[in-house]
């Protein structure tokens, strides 16, 4: 007989929750340092996938485990999980080099060693997820109580991973949910003997490991991107919950577009590489500004050349300052600087380099504001006669999505449109990006910037300037700076921009008043884009612009391109566009679910299929729920990130709010297992997601204006309602079918998990082709076909 449910049992399933969901996070931001960002999606995927594997384990061998020894079994599970994330750990930092495959320019191919780690990855998330859909077949009577724990320790957990990560770097950072398994293998066992003499061991090794690893090198990077960081010697190397800051010895920069008719001196250099991706560059500054003559001859400072000695210029993302310093050599009176990395602020440029940058950033004339640029626009009500992006592109992942950037929040038109507003008179908003092959960019910043022009009732054709340049870092590369003028452009600014581009050797694209373009290709879509009256977004690539609603700016595919991305590598540069590899989850993801849902129907069928009640109507039942589910927190994340202004922002508030309430809902709700239940329930659920959904945009918008912390309140708030009722149907129908089928808890469980692999996918896909709007009532109704299916699921067989 199994041993009666105790608080020790629930209360180290909430601890294997924890560790489980911190290392799903955490293989996130490590995979988008290690591998590009697209490929840390995968992270979301395996860990669903050990978690719908596991429950096919139980049901397979579950019959056979002693039913008296169930907390020894529940202990194994999760000292096995530390183990786990150990060796995944080790073994994402020391299988490499060579992830690539072979040739010049491939960055984005999956390789054979890549899929193995990845298959490895999901062992931590098999192991723990034995313990929990044990635990759920044994304690079927008490589910509502362990469901409690297992999504208030996910809420807790995933809401600890950010702190965790300003104190230490993700691979050491993984070591804790290895210490928290073990723990949860000591809660769980209380009689003396090898379990608990095996838990022991479980929470003693990684502590150890954790205490010694700042001491040795077996938990550093060594390989990120195919860079050896043995052979580039970074000097400065720290993360935080925003990316991994390192600092490399730089020659030979010259900038991101220069032009060729500068033959100066270039100054010592630094390179500052977020998750050795996207840089920005420390600039040693021993006098002053203006005498940095290299930088304005590079095209991301172009605009001071139009707008030369600005009162007030606004840099935003000014990373390690370079353009800070272009707005002071032109003249600018005084730069505000806007960066959201407090790492990159205030323990580099302000700290360490704080000598070789001049101390830029604590100069009278420079105002530092650490915080994402959307929000601080917002917020402010000083205007400028420059506000500048150049080269905001992170490319860094969380798992609030692998396109759920950072920078998402400033290249939309709602974005666009409150930069505008506050430029004085006459004022420009200059952006620049690159464009490469298979990536229009330099289209897509120009309808973005006309659909801005519009919304505020001004004239594209008049108020927009492109220039371009090769861009430095790669052939085949374009770097583009659009120029953004809400008064227009005059005759005198045409005739600069036109001077001022043929003496630097750039490229005017599109001038207000000159002939369209002879040049094929990007450019000629860019003239169109600027001056039609009607534009096309017609194309191979998608350049429409991108709004709060659909922000993916550099996601570009098509969704008819999806049968055609099966079959293609993707495009062979270190952006990509992610369709191949979105593709080609969604197809294994749909074979993985179809196999862990119904091969337990025909290996030991017979258990399943024993008892009452539809099989049919049971496994849908927990399929919708496990689609449902996984729209909705997709949904919220991806919303609440462009409310809060970062993703890991997002991903603390809601797994916090959403999974915490969730499980008192399950207390609340759970209890009485009737139909009339949960009807109620799914009804909440889908009118609370719909309302969600419908009101959350414009609601995030009015209040954009306040600060972080209450902006997080906001959306606390906003998602508490749902958080209380979500939780609760899973665990009601877990509980009305273990009175009439019990042996069917795993596989309904494997079912849920499964399809929530299929979902986490085709989440990603509806959200970046039709908007987060779209993924959140899609949400609600798979709750709505749950709801249809809910009266013969509840239907339990009467006691006595």
């Amino acid at each position: 007989m199994t041993p009666a449910y105790t608080v020790r049992i629930g209360l180290g399933i909430g601890l294997i929750s924890a560790a489980l969901i911190q290392t799903e996070v955490l293989l996130t931001r490590l995979l988008s340092v290690v591998v590009w960002y697209h490929f840390a999606f995968v992270a979301i995927s395996v860990a669903l996938l050990g978690l719908s594997v596991a429950a096919v384990i139980v049901h397979a061998v579950g019959g056979r485990l002693r039913e008296e020894a169930t907390p020894e079994y529940v202990a194994y599970g999760a000292a096995a999980t530390a183990v786990a994330i150990i060796l995944v750990d080790v073994a994402l930092l020391h299988a490499t080099p060579d992830w690539f495959g072979t040739g010049a320019g491939v960055f984005t191919r999956p390789t054979f060693r890549l899929g193995a780690l990845f298959l490895l990855a999901a062992l931590p998330f098999t192991a723990g997820g034995f313990s929990v859909a044990l635990s759920l077949s044994r304690w079927s009577t008490d589910v509502h109580r362990l469901y409690f724990w297992d999504l208030v320790g996910a809420g807790a957990g995933g809401a600890s991973v950010v702190p965790l990560l300003s104190v230490m770097p993700a691979p050491i950072a993984l070591l804790v949910p290895a210490v928290i398994c073990g723990a949860a293998a000591l809660t769980v066992v209380t009689a003396r003997g090898r379990a608990r003499s095996i838990s022991r061991l479980a929470i003693a090794a990684p502590l150890a490991l954790l205490l010694t690893a700042p001491f040795t090198n077996l938990f550093e990077i060594r390989v990120a991107k195919g860079v050896s960081l043995a052979r580039v010697r970074p000097e400065y190397n720290r993360w935080n919950s925003f990316s991994m800051v390192t600092v490399l010895p730089q020659a030979g920069f010259r900038g991101w577009a220069p032009s060729n008719r500068y033959t100066g001196p270039i100054p010592e250099q630094k390179a500052l590489v977020i998750d050795m991706n996207a840089m920005t560059v420390l600039t040693k500054l021993s006098g002053a500004p203006s005498e940095l003559a290299h930088l304005s001859f590079d095209l991301s400072a172009f605009v001071y050349r139009v707008r030369p000695k600005p009162e007030r210029a606004c840099v935003l993302g000014a990373g390690a300052g370079r353009d800070v310093l272009s707005a002071l050599g032109a003249g600018a009176a005084h730069v505000t600087t806007v960066e959201i990395n407090p790492l990159i602020v205030d323990d580099v440029v302000r700290g360490r380099y704080r000598a070789f940058t001049g101390d830029l950033y604590r100069r009278p004339d420079v105002t530092v504001a650490v915080e994402d640029g959307r929000s601080f626009v917002a917020r402010s009500d000083a205007r400028w006669n420059v506000v500048q992006l150049s080269m905001v592109d992170t490319s860094a992942a969380t798992a609030a999505g692998a396109y759920a950037l950072t920078e998402n929040s400033l290249y939309t038109r709602e974005a666009f449109v409150e930069l505008l507003r506050h430029l004085e008179p006459a004022g420009v908003l200059s952006v620049g990006s690159v464009g490469l092959p298979e990536l229009a960019v330099g289209a897509r910043l120009t309808s973005v910037a006309r659909s801005a022009l519009e919304s505020l009732g001004r004239d594209p054709a008049r108020s927009i300037a492109v220039i371009a340049a090769p861009w430095a870092s790669l052939p085949n590369t374009v770097m583009y700076d659009v120029l953004v003028a809400p008064d227009g452009f005059d005759a005198v600014d045409r005739e600069r921009i036109l001077a001022e581009a043929r003496a630097l050797g750039f490229v005017p694209v599109y001038v207000p008043g000159q002939p369209p373009t002879a040049l094929p290709g990007e450019p000629r879509r860019v003239d169109d884009l600027a001056s039609a009256q009607v534009p096309s977004y017609a194309g191979a690539l998608d350049v429409s612009p991108t709004t709060d609603d659909r922000p993916f700016f550099f996601y570009q595919s098509r969704l008819s391109d999806l049968g055609r991305a099966l079959t293609a590598s993707g495009p062979e540069h270190l952006f990509g566009n992610g369709m191949a590899i979105l593709a080609k989850l969604l197809l294994l993801s749909a074979v993985l679910s179809a196999v862990l849902a119904f091969l337990p129907l025909i290996v030991g069928g017979a258990r399943i299929r024993a008892g009452g009640g539809s099989v049919l109507a049971d496994g849908a039942y927990a399929a919708c729920l496990g689609v449902g589910f996984m729209f909705v927190e997709i949904g919220l994340l991806l919303r609440s990130s462009l409310h809060l202004g970062h993703p890991a922002a997002s991903l603390t508030v809601v797994l916090l709010v959403l999974l915490v309430a969730g499980g008192v809902g399950s207390l609340l709700f759970a209890r009485e297992r009737t139909g009339a239940r949960a009807a109620s329930v799914l009804a909440a659920v889908i009118a609370l997601t719909v309302a969600f959904a419908v009101v959350s945009q414009p609601l995030f918008s009015a209040t954009r204006t306040l600060s972080g912390g209450v902006r997080a309140l906001i959306v606390g708030l906003a998602i508490l309602p749902l958080g209380l009722v979500i939780g609760a149907p899973l665990p009601l129908a877990l509980g009305a079918v273990s009175t009439r089928a019990g042996a069917r808890i795993p596989w309904l469980w494997a079912v849920n998990g499964a399809t929530s692999v299929l979902a986490s996918v085709l989440a990603t896909l509806v959200g970046l082709h039709f908007g987060v709007r779209a993924v959140l009532i899609a949400g609600a109704g798979f709750y709505a076909l749950a709801l249809l299916l809910s009266r013969p699921v509840m239907r339990r067989i009467p006691s006595g």
